[in-house]
């Protein structure tokens, strides 16, 4: 039903009622008028008959009858004798009763039908016609008005459909007629142009990344799907994500140092993306780059070759990355990796291109020295192993599954034994036990190394608690502090209750924590470890020489002991170099009143080298392999028998 076709229905249909109505009121108006001249003239009649009867005549009564109302009137004396005229059934039933007489005294009454009968006001035929024609008046005025309102109507939806569709608001058909609309268009093209502002808003937030300016990871996923469509074996696309986690070592990811850095580095790929398009002539919107989740970034490219074309201008990205930058007044320098899946060789949908992008820079990150990596399906399989493992991982948190054992350090001196490193180990329902190098990096990478970590320095330190009861005081226990326990801000709290849960005095508790933790947040370092060193934990630099720090640094740090990396040691005999090295380990060690512990002493030769040098402790598989905590007791109590007895 449009309003085109209800305006003319309606106005017909009221035309009509109010024509019948009109018609109606004219006929009654026209009897009431008869029935009143019809009154007048019976009262006249009644008036002469009685002016008769009171001169003493009232045989003239009938003449008065026979002259104006012959047979439709009746005179009766107030006994009811009939004085002129007849007294039909008709006159008796229908006529209206007139009193003869004058200030109250009435001598009898006329009945008299009405002298003027009904009639219409005129003839029904013309009643009827008047009707119809204004009936078709109303409705000819109301369809026209009604399509002018229509056409109206349409013109102010054809504006909205231009307004919404082309964004301008010129109006090029013929003005509207009525102010009212006048005023409404001009209302809705205000309404319209600010709903059309503030939708482009919205739009551009889902799709740009707040922080860069950049496409989302929406805006990905929307031309991911275009990419799809137009690529093909022949004529490859590629999308590359970059990992850029690496630059925030050091900063509070909250921090203002940490958008300023994010912020760079979009615009270092940003810029190096428009070169490259310049270069190889390709328009600026066909390699888009786009921010994604967790401060990594991501780039389309297209018509730019093979995967080795791809790979050298990955390549080339990569290093303008690394250049360092500065940050808050410090300079870094970035380690950047990148994984690279192929479209459409690698997936035929947006979430599997980005899934197996993601597993390709997975990839990247954990191979040695490896930092760029194309997605291959071998990957899958090996994800679906990580996420086995890292279940039983989990499994075996809430088990409890984790427990240390302890390699002897020996003095190079005496030959005793004067501590031992805890070192983790995994136990499986099996019994079959786990060495750290398969599950220390899936547990780092999915948040399990604290609660881990947490497991094994309890069940170390009551294992120190229990062998300084028996009396070996002298004995000290080291366990590792990983750099995701460092940045635990319960790090020390933990550390504290494991040793007052246990018992063991602080002195004989030893955190070693790598070198490269030391020189990221030395103030950290300070602000962690100096209440613990102020009850008496001493602190070792693990790994020394494998990092970046230096005298002046290390003179300013809190420690108590250098940890000479392995693969020094192993390299004494195979390396000209590592003997000078290790030679000046130890003298800086000395120069700087810190104690040195030898690490992965396999050889006698290499013992030797290290007693005639000066270094004060070592372990290793020389003299023992880590064992157990009653492994390790009786094996102290063989060492220390004479002292014991």
């Amino acid at each position: 039903m449009s309003f085109a076709t209800t305006l003319p229905a309606v106005a017909v249909a009221f035309a009509f009622v109010l024509g019948s109505l009109f018609a109606a009121v004219l006929a009654l108006t026209v009897e009431l008028r008869a029935s009143e001249q019809s009154d007048r003239i019976a009262a006249r009649l009644a008036d002469g008959i009685y002016q008769d009867m009171a001169a003493g005549q009232p045989a003239r009564a009938q003449g008065w009858i026979d002259r104006f109302a012959p047979g439709e009137a009746v005179v009766m004396l107030r006994d009811g004798t009939v004085l002129a005229g007849e007294a039909t059934p008709e006159i008796m039933e229908k006529g209206r009763h007139y009193p003869l007489g004058t200030n109250g005294e009435v001598v009898g009454e006329l009945v008299m039908l009405r002298a003027l009968p009904w009639q219409l006001p005129a003839p029904l035929t013309v009643l009827i016609a008047s009707i119809l024609v204004i009936t078709l008046i109303a409705y000819l005025v109301a369809n026209a008005f009604s399509q002018l309102v229509g056409q109206q109507i349409r013109r102010l939806a054809s504006l909205i459909r231009h307004i919404s569709f082309s964004h301008k608001s010129e109006d090029d058909g013929p003005p509207l007629v009525f102010s009212e609309f006048r005023r409404l268009r001009a209302a809705m093209v205000r309404r319209l142009r600010k709903l059309q502002n503030e939708n482009s808003r919205l739009l551009n937030a889902a799709y740009t990344d707040e922080r860069t300016g950049l496409g989302n990871s929406a805006e990905l996923s929307r031309r991911l799907t275009q990419y799809l469509s137009r690529s093909s074996f022949s004529a490859p696309s590629a999308f590359i994500q970059i990992d850029v986690d690496a630059v925030m070592n050091g900063y509070d990811h909250d921090s203002a140092a940490s958008f300023e850095l994010h912020a760079i580095m979009a615009k270092r790929i940003s810029h190096f993306v428009t070169e490259q398009q310049s270069k190889f002539s390709v328009s600026k919107t066909r390699w888009p780059v786009f921010a994604m989740p967790a401060d990594d970034f991501g780039i389309l490219v297209e018509g730019l070759g093979m995967r080795t074309e791809i790979m050298k201008f990955a390549r080339f990205l990569l290093a303008h990355l690394k250049e360092p930058v500065v940050v808050g007044g410090k300079t870094i320098k970035a380690n950047v990796f990148a994984g690279i899946s192929m479209i459409p060789e690698d997936g035929q949908t947006p979430v599997d291109i980005r899934r197996r992008a993601s597993a390709a820079l997975d990839q990247a990150r954990r191979k040695d020295g490896g930092e760029l990596q194309f997605y291959s399906p071998k990957f899958d399989r090996q994800s679906t192993a990580r996420k086995r493992l890292e279940a039983e991982l989990r499994a075996g948190v809430e088990q409890k599954a984790f427990l240390p054992v302890f390699q002897p350090k020996i003095d190079l001196s005496t030959g005793k034994i004067v501590g031992a490193e805890a070192l983790a180990r995994w136990k499986l329902e099996s019994g079959r036990i786990v060495s750290p190098g398969v599950f220390i990096p899936v547990a780092e990478s999915c948040g399990l190394i604290g609660e881990i970590g947490k497991q094994v320095t309890r069940q170390a330190c009551e294992g120190a608690a229990r062998w300084h009861q028996m009396g070996f005081n002298d004995i000290s226990i080291a366990v590792n502090v990983s750099p995701l326990q460092f940045e635990s801000d319960d790090l020390g709290s933990m550390l504290i209750n494991a040793m007052a849960d246990a018992g063991l005095v602080p002195r004989l508790l030893q955190l070693e924590i790598t070198e490269s933790v030391a020189v990221t947040d030395p103030d950290r370092l300070r602000n962690v470890i100096g209440p613990l060193k102020s009850m008496g934990v001493r602190l070792a630099i693990d790994d020394f020489g494998t990092g970046h720090s230096n005298l002046a640094m290390l003179g300013r740090l809190p420690f108590d002991v250098f940890k000479i990396d392995r693969q020094f040691i192993c390299n004494l005999h195979t390396d000209k170099q590592a003997p000078a090295i290790v030679e000046m380990i130890l003298g800086m060690a000395e120069t700087l009143g810190m104690e040195t512990v030898a690490e992965g002493v396999e050889t006698k030769e290499q013992e030797q080298f290290l007693r005639r040098r000066g270094c004060d402790q070592y372990q290793g598989y020389y003299f023992s392999p880590p064992v157990t905590l009653d492994r390790f007791i009786e094996m102290v109590k063989q060492n220390r028998r004479p002292a014991a007895a």
